[in-house]
């Protein structure tokens, strides 16, 4: 366990070339662009943070003898090989970032004094919920089908994203709408219409909090990618969860990039219409 704080201070910088790219935050949506931008277009990219450390939501603190994260406690599918997740943090980490597998229940949750585990594997989550509700088996069923044709339709709504203006305005609503179905409407309405108790609702959103609004307020599509991409466990970053942005530094510093911390950003400077940096 390290006291360093990942970054240069703002006070220690002295490069005064030219960068390809500016990125404001270093949480991980910060650095990973910035370490996209430098190992797949070589450029050289600046990441200001105001924080005295980088990482957003993966630093830590800290109080003697202990450590403690501010943001990350369990992350899917990092620890399946193959899978989008493993591949991404492969290629921003270069190897340098290691997952610990949680055990077989990675979650539990606690509602009225009805305790269910949640369990690695999509059957085996699927078996245990029909045992703790074996009267909604077929509710559970529909639950499990609904995930499965939200995620199917998912790849469509970014197809868009990466079209031409031109073409994205004319096969654009096409391609939302088979997701947009699902993510329009809320979590709670998708499971009513399910056929779910409400024990059952309240057991199948307890992790809501992963993805931040109650099941009357959140997008069922939301819903159905967080819970889709935990139905095989979850793993933790061995080291700690500082270790996510302490390993992806090297890649962005290769190129000549860096991370200067408590560097608070007061304005974008823009001319005409570029951006040209900041102040």
């Amino acid at each position: 366990m390290t006291n360093r704080s990942i970054g240069t201070p703002y006070k220690q910088f002295h490069d005064s070339g030219r960068f390809d790219a500016i990125v404001i935050g270093s949480g991980i949506g910060g650095i990973g662009t910035a370490a996209l931008l430098a190992k797949a277009a070589g450029q050289r990219v600046l990441v200001l943070e105001k924080h005295y450390t980088a990482g957003g939501f993966t630093h830590v603190f800290r109080r003697p003898g202990f450590e403690w994260d501010v943001g990350v406690h369990y992350v899917g599918q990092v620890h399946t090989p193959g899978s989008p997740a493993h591949a991404l943090f492969e290629y921003l980490a270069e190897g340098r970032l290691s997952w610990h597998a949680m055990p077989e229940v990675y979650d539990r949750v606690n509602v009225d004094g009805l305790r269910f585990d949640y369990v690695s594997g999509r059957e085996h989550l699927r078996d245990a919920l029909v045992g703790t509700f074996p009267r909604e088996r077929s509710a559970i069923d529909r639950y499990f089908k609904a995930i499965r044709q939200c995620m199917r339709r998912l790849p469509f709504y970014f197809v868009e994203k990466t079209l031409p203006p031109l073409l994205g305005r004319i096969l654009g609503p096409g391609l939302r709408a088979p997701f947009l179905r699902f993510a329009r409407r809320t979590t709670g309405q998708v499971l009513d219409q399910l056929g779910a108790s409400r024990e059952l609702t309240a057991v199948l959103t307890a992790q809501w909090f992963d993805y931040g609004l109650p099941p009357g307020q959140s997008s069922f599509g939301i819903h159905a990618v967080i819970a889709d991409h935990y139905f095989g466990g979850a793993a933790y970053p061995i080291g700690g969860a500082s270790q996510i942005a302490a390993s992806v530094l090297p890649t962005i510093e290769r190129t000549g990039g860096a991370v200067v911390v408590s560097a608070d950003v007061d304005r974008i400077l823009v001319d005409g219409t570029r951006a040209v940096g900041v102040r």
